[in-house]
């Protein structure tokens, strides 16, 4: 008999290693499961680090040339293995970057040159002004050949045709103009006038001077459309055309900075100008819309000593080398700058230039070149561009923009995280509206009032609902239900605040119902009254929304809406994917919420019954606040499932990254976002990786949620334990 209990005591071996089994098995499921956590979280962070990585440029390698004369220009070719200098004696060296660093071409392109003007380093157009009035122009190309397998590059260079600006006793002392295709524009200050002429496929077409001064400089935008001239402290914008000039507009920039300007120039794709002051200072300027007027407006100003300037050719990056050696790089939009220092180059720098990938500086100081290396891989993102508001360049004022692409080449990206954060958490509210309610109404009926063979129907169908694929909520939220609202737009509104009504008034009217009638009513037969009044008044809406529309909205409810409100309408609105995002979260918050619900001991609700409380007291008092945890769970739960859903936000809204609480807009989530934009990014781009830190922004914010959810929940279950 002893042995007999000392064997049950000690329990069956195999159910001892069983067990065991059982506990090692979740213990490593759990363990595997918190690794790829980890994992996820330290990849997404290896990619994003890169873009808060801070410049850098060293010194690489300084080259003694037997060079002529003063450099106009200094460049590198596309591939850094080639350099170009052209003097103020109308002179063009070509010289190797690499071994030896031999001079490859030295051939006189002008003569008697009076001034150099040259566009982006990527065409290889330059010009000459001379002293007889005239401008000579010259291409310089980098011609790809292959020699022992290797990839070579030879300079060709080419002398094109000779326009003559002015008479030919005038000297032209500043010279601008701009190669579009088959268009050209050249400027030119030439004795005391501006003279501007305009060809298209070799043809001229308009020539018109402008009074001036010798002493005033000139500057045509890339695309031929704009000309500033600047006289003193003033500045002049001329609108061009290829057949009309007209002055726009004249801004004195000594009374707008209090110094006097020194010289400007265009940062890349020319819509931004940057305009150097006496004292160093450095002003961004560009048209602003104001009264329906564009007005060319100081957006910023950069405090830079006194030095050379050098804009990137693709990036609204520029540099500025001061006399004392100190270099400092700038990103115009974010106000961002690095700054370093080089006394080598101390004084009397000459030229400075960035080279096509802007992943070198070339410095010329008495006639020696200096390369610096440069890496500076993302200097468009910063913790200003991703969270604070930018005034960027067509603005009127400064904002949160997403704005990753766009049909020009002279474009940067816009890549501020607010809107898209922002469309999260308003897609989230706006489903969260409409589910809460129904789901959680929902799951007290079905778990404390129904019959209980009615739950056997109703729940399972409602979990049912879960399986069905978001894409098809999407497709049918996008194609089937956005027309809908935006047609029977005064409908939506009456079910909206009709519904909940009747049913209220329904539940009082029952109330006076004799209790002999009620009780003839059969279990479940609520929904013998409730539908057919759901039936009822979704018909009177549609019936009655033409009418209201006739007569209070002007017979078209979305022109009330834009026009008389003044609030933008989409048809792919945040109403849309709220009521679509709120089917597909309304079975995820039911479903826990219910079991929660029923879950609640049977001798609480009961006790409380005994002791005279109604079944709506015991709801409120006993049964809610017992099952308040898995309540508040599946609340959390739904706000999950809401933040990360995709296809329902691709397919019902417009996508765009707006910051509106208007319902009647848009919005861009960031799985949407992700999901949109990572098959066309370049790998390792800004944008790439901005993409992975919104990634790493979602899985953050995911875990948070939960990690909240749980907390509060392990609080309230510990706070009515005692019940």
């Amino acid at each position: 008999m002893a042995n007999a209990t000392h064997s049950l005591m000690q329990g069956d071996p195999r159910r001892r290693i069983k067990d065991k089994l059982a506990r090692l098995s979740v213990t490593g499921g759990g363990l595997v499961v918190l690794f790829a956590l980890l994992l996820i979280f330290f990849y997404l962070a290896y990619v994003v680090l890169p873009l808060f990585k801070s410049p850098d440029v060293t010194l690489s390698e300084q080259l003694d040339l037997n060079l002529s004369g003063a450099p106009v220009q200094i460049g590198v070719d596309e591939n850094n293995q080639l350099g170009f200098r052209y003097s103020d004696a109308g002179d063009l060296t070509v010289f190797s970057l690499r071994g030896d660093h031999d001079v490859l071409v030295n051939r006189q392109v002008a003569s008697s040159p009076t001034s150099f003007f040259a566009q982006d380093a990527s065409t290889g157009f330059s010009a000459y002004g001379s002293d007889d009035g005239s401008v000579s122009f010259q291409r310089l190309r980098f011609v790809a050949h292959y020699n022992d397998g290797a990839r070579h590059f030879t300079p060709d260079v080419h002398v094109l045709d000779t326009l003559q600006l002015g008479d030919v006793d005038q000297t032209v002392s500043s010279l601008s103009f701009s190669i579009n295709g088959n268009e050209r524009v050249v400027a030119g200050v030439v004795g005391d006038t501006v003279n501007i002429v305009t060809e298209v496929e070799a043809i001229e077409r308009l020539r018109v001077a402008i009074p001036s001064e010798k002493t005033a400089t000139v500057l045509v935008t890339p695309n031929g459309r704009k000309l500033f001239e600047m006289v003193g402290d003033e500045l002049n914008i001329y609108n061009l055309s290829t057949t009309k000039l007209a002055l726009r507009e004249t801004v004195n920039i000594k009374d707008v900075t209090g110094q006097k300007p020194i010289s400007m120039t265009l940062l890349a794709g020319g819509h931004s100008l940057l305009i150097r002051l006496e004292d160093g200072r450095i002003g961004q300027w560009f048209d602003v819309v104001k009264s329906n007027t564009r007005t060319l407006t100081m957006v910023r100003e950069f405090s830079t000593p006194k030095g050379r300037l050098a804009v990137e050719a693709h990036r609204n990056v520029f540099t500025n080398l001061a006399d004392n050696g100190e270099l400092s790089l700038w990103h115009a939009p974010s106000e961002s700058w690095d700054g370093f220092e080089f006394l080598t180059l101390s004084g009397g720098v000459e030229a400075l230039t960035f080279s096509p990938r802007a992943d070198r500086l070339l410095v010329e100081q008495a006639q020696r070149l200096t390369v610096l290396d440069v890496d500076n891989s993302h200097p468009d993102v910063s913790i200003t561009s991703l969270w604070k508001e930018i005034w960027y360049e067509g603005y009127s004022e400064p904002d949160y923009v997403w704005q990753s692409t766009s049909g020009s080449d002279a474009f940067e990206g816009k890549l501020s995280a607010v809107p898209v954060v922002f469309g999260t958490i308003k897609v989230a509210a706006y489903a969260l509206i409409f589910a809460i309610p129904m789901a959680v109404g929902g799951a007290i009926y079905t778990a404390y009032f129904m019959p209980s063979g009615l739950r056997k129907v109703v729940k399972p169908t409602i979990e049912i609902m879960e399986a069905l694929p978001t894409v098809i909520l999407g497709f049918l939220a996008g194609l089937w239900l956005a027309p809908i609202v935006e047609s029977h737009l005064p409908a939506m509104f009456i079910i909206f605040f009709a519904m909940p009504v009747s049913f209220l008034l329904t539940a009082v009217v029952w109330t006076y119902i004799p209790r002999g009638w009620r009780k003839r009513v059969p279990a479940g037969g609520h929904l013998i009254i409730l539908v057919p009044l759901i039936l009822i008044i979704g018909f009177s809406a549609f019936s009655l929304g033409p009418w209201v529309e006739q007569t209070f909205l002007g017979g078209d409810s979305r022109v009330f809406v834009t026009d008389v409100l003044g609030v933008n309408f989409d048809q792919r609105n945040a109403i849309v994917v709220g009521i679509a995002m709120g089917f597909a979260v309304i079975p995820t918050i039911f479903t826990i919420a219910e079991d929660a619900i029923f879950s609640v001991p049977s001798h609480l609700t009961n006790g409380s019954l005994a002791l005279g409380a109604t079944h709506w007291q015991t709801l409120t008092r006993v049964v809610l606040l017992t099952a308040s945890p898995g309540v508040f769970s599946a609340v959390m739960m739904g706000l999950g499932r809401a933040v990360g859903e995709t296809m329902i936000v691709l397919m019902a809204t417009g996508n765009t990254p707006l910051m509106e609480w208007n319902p009647f807009e848009g919005l861009r989530t960031l799985s949407a976002n992700i999901a949109v934009e990572m098959p066309e990014s370049e790998v390792g781009s800004s944008h790439y990786r901005v993409l992975f830190l919104t990634a790493f922004i979602l899985f953050s914010f995911t875990f948070l949620i939960n990690t909240v959810a749980e907390f509060v929940r392990q609080q309230l279950r510990e706070k009515y334990r005692a019940l």
